[in-house]
Parts: C-alpha cells; structure tokens; sequence
C-alpha cells in the first residue's frame, strides 16, 4: 500500500523559508543593531521558521494536490506582486539615475550621485514584467513530480 502524502512538503516549507529570507534581507532594520545582529537574525530566523514549519505542517490536513495548489499560489502571488511593480515603474512621474558609471571587471558601477530624473523606469519595468510572464508561467505549467 501506498503511504499517502499529507501536512506541509518540503518544497513548500523551502519556497516559503526562501521568501521570508529575501523579506528579511531587503525591508530589515540596519540602523539601530548595525551588521552583527542583522546576520544573526538572517540565520536563525529562517532557521527558526523552518523548524515551525516542519512541526506544525504535519498537523495541517494537505496532501499532495494541496501542496500543489499552495505552490501554485504562492508563485502567482509573487507574479503579481511582479507586474504591480512594474506598472509602478511604467507610469512613475520620477526614477533615479547614476550621474557617473564606471566599468569594472564584473560590470558596470555607480560611483556618482544618483539623481532624480523626470520619467519612468522603462528598464526595470520590463525586467519585471519578464520576471512576471516567468513566474505565471511556473505556476501554471504542468508539472510530472511522480
């Protein structure tokens, strides 16, 4: 007999850790901890989430098709959170620019000021609506995980 599959996959507890992990790193406090505590929290927060996870997943009452669907979810939310962003960008009235760029050996860096510029952001709107068409495309892909 088959064992049947059931609380939160491995998967799911990953893309959610990974999530909560980009969260932490790009909208968490610098300022007051400075960069000792920033890696501490970085670490043993996602470490921390991963545990609860485990625990308290196997509770929930999801099997395989659920987990699917809480996959599929949660990637079309990040694909809309996507192409919101870049609207933003499309329609915004003002973007920042470098006013000076060098070239190194691995790419292009600012060394200048940025600056206001009038206009929007055609290049990062773009590159979020690739991002996007990218993210819906995994979501509703088939997928053959047998």
């Amino acid at each position: 007999m088959d064992k049947v599959e059931k609380g939160l996959n491995f998967n799911n507890r990953r893309l959610i850790v990974i999530i909560f992990v980009f969260i932490l790193l790009f909208w968490g406090p610098i300022e007051p901890f400075g960069l000792v505590i920033r890696i501490a929290y970085v670490i043993l927060l996602p470490i921390l989430l991963w545990y609860f996870l485990k625990h308290f997943g196997q509770n929930w009452d999801g099997g395989k098709l659920a987990n699917d669907r809480l996959t599929r979810g949660i990637i079309g939310i990040i694909a809309g959170v996507l192409f919101v962003g870049a609207y933003f960008y499309a329609t915004s009235k003002y973007h920042t620019e470098c006013t000076q760029e060098i070239q190194t050996r691995d790419g292009i860096e600012c060394v200048g000021d940025y600056v206001p510029v009038k206009g929007p952001d055609h290049v990062n709107a773009i590159f979020l609506v690739a991002l996007g068409i990218t993210a819906t495309w995994y979501s509703i892909f088939r997928r053959n995980e047998d």
